[in-house]
């Protein structure tokens, strides 16, 4: 396959739910190695359209493509891993153990002995050293933190050592630290030539680490490097202006250009003040 293939092809792609239009028209290009973040409000498409691109969903119209395969023909899951919303609400006493959560990432087929396989490689225990979770292997899933719950979970999808990791809001009730630990193996894996996706409502922090972001809306309002969104761009895609939460200071996001944007202790986006 050509390098310059990218690693997702979305044309003119649409979808309606329960009668109304969820995702319409979108065309997007994410490059091979790319950090590319969609974000949006509530209700505007985004988890759909991942579902499309996972092939999940049969879009109305348009066209899918991962890894220049089109996704009715896509067959090599292997290389795609994806990192749901972590669960809340495990029970401690839920019978399956860090390691095993882990080990079923492998599972590809129907075996139901392929699928209960207990999670003892040494596979296993390198991606749970990668995200610093090889003390948890033997403990019940439930016991843990929502923090180190969504990193058993990053685990589980690395196993198959993905080219491609989609996540769906990766740091959602994950603490200040754990959301930095889960970003800081995001930077890991994007410099080891993994492209990675994911949703996200913390727009600052997607600011300060995303390659690329794509401003969903229903339709894709736009798609470039944080450092290019504009005032006008984020008002369009949330319907009021916005300004940059800076170490609890107020930064008017166009007011610094770049450097309010890129900063790494960008924040996040708030309603803007009205004067």
């Amino acid at each position: 396959m050509d390098e310059d293939t990218p690693a997702v092809e979305l044309e003119d792609v649409s979808y309606t739910y329960a009668g109304a239009p969820a995702v319409h028209g979108v065309t997007l290009r994410i490059e091979r190695g790319d950090f590319t973040a969609i974000v949006g409000p509530n209700g505007s498409g985004k988890s759909t359209l991942i579902k499309v691109i996972l092939g999940l969903i049969k879009p109305d119209s348009g066209k899918v493509r991962v890894f220049g395969t089109d996704i009715e023909q896509f067959k090599d899951w292997r290389r795609i891993g994806y990192v749901p919303q972590v669960a809340t609400g495990i029970h401690a006493m839920f019978p399956i153990t860090v390691g095993e959560v882990v080990s079923h990432g492998r599972y590809t087929g129907f075996s139901p002995f392929e699928f209960w396989r207990r999670g003892n490689g040494a596979d296993v225990d390198g991606v749970l050293q990668m995200v610093d979770m090889a003390d948890f292997k033997r403990r019940r899933i439930g016991e843990l933190s929502t923090g180190q719950q969504q990193r058993a979970l990053i685990a589980r999808a690395l196993i198959r050592k993905p080219d491609l990791l989609v996540m769906d809001e990766p740091i959602a009730g994950v603490d200040v630290q754990g959301g930095e630990e889960v970003y800081m193996l995001l930077r890991q894996l994007r410099e080891n030539g993994v492209t990675i996706l994911i949703i996200s409502h913390d727009v600052g922090t997607v600011m300060r680490e995303a390659g690329t972001v794509a401003c969903m809306n229903c339709t894709l309002l736009c798609h470039c490097p944080p450092q290019e969104l504009t005032e006008e761009d984020l008002v369009q895609l949330y319907g009021f202006p916005v300004e940059v939460l800076h170490h609890g200071r107020h930064h008017d996001h166009h007011a610094h250009g770049e450097e309010a944007v890129r900063h790494d202790e960008f924040d996040q986006l708030t309603p803007h003040a009205h004067r």
